[in-house]
């Protein structure tokens, strides 16, 4: 988000509970984030699944992430059912969006957020805050696939690296863990942001 319209959006919500949202992070964590969801458009999909998990210097905070199932959607297909595995009747008990949003809001606060295709969860995420509560999640990101092909040209500039999440994890040394669940891949997201991170330091 520009810093301008970060500033615009500040004045805007300066007196409604959403108002730490737009002030600087001055701390030193990071949330991995990923969404499940019906599909890859962010302008349609809806979201099923919501992983975040804090990282805080070499420690990834599993004890303090915060997992999220939604409500049912009448988008859910055999397609998606297929990928992710959650299907109607294990939504049965799932949150409204606006509860789901809340309670992601409140727990994200103004940190930065991490992912692989992040741009992808912030913008469906962002959908749904605008159509809510007036305003795209305004929050810093760092995208882990740039991380890693960074990393990788340095050592081998000649070559184009593969950005594929199981062949970075592979190359990592990560596990992969629960893949295609939101935590499972929030989880391994923030593992394989850490080794970079430490080979960057080595």
């Amino acid at each position: 988000m520009l810093p301008l319209k970060r500033l615009w959006l500040a004045r805007k919500f300066a007196h409604t509970p959403w108002r730490h949202l737009f002030e600087p992070y001055k701390g030193d964590e990071i949330i991995a984030l990923d969404t499940e969801t019906t599909g890859l458009d962010p302008r349609q999909a809806d979201v099923l699944s919501i992983a975040a998990v804090p990282v805080k210097g070499n420690r990834v905070l599993t004890s303090q992430r915060l997992e999220l199932t939604l409500a049912a959607s009448p988008k859910l297909t055999g397609d998606s059912i297929r990928i992710h595995g959650l299907r109607h009747q294990d939504l049965r008990q799932g949150l409204s969006p606006e509860q789901a949003l809340t309670q992601l809001l409140g727990f994200i606060q103004n940190r930065p957020l991490l992912g692989y295709h992040v741009l992808f969860d912030i913008a469906i995420l962002s959908r749904l805050t605008r159509e809510r509560f007036g305003f795209p999640l305004p929050n810093r990101h760092v995208e882990l696939a740039h991380l890693y092909r960074r990393r990788r040209l340095m050592q081998n500039p000649e070559v184009e690296p593969n950005l594929g999440f199981e062949h970075m994890a592979f190359d990592l040394g990560v596990p992969l863990l629960e893949r295609h669940t939101a935590f499972g891949d929030a989880l391994t997201t923030a593992l394989m942001f850490l080794k970079l991170r430490q080979r960057r330091a080595a």
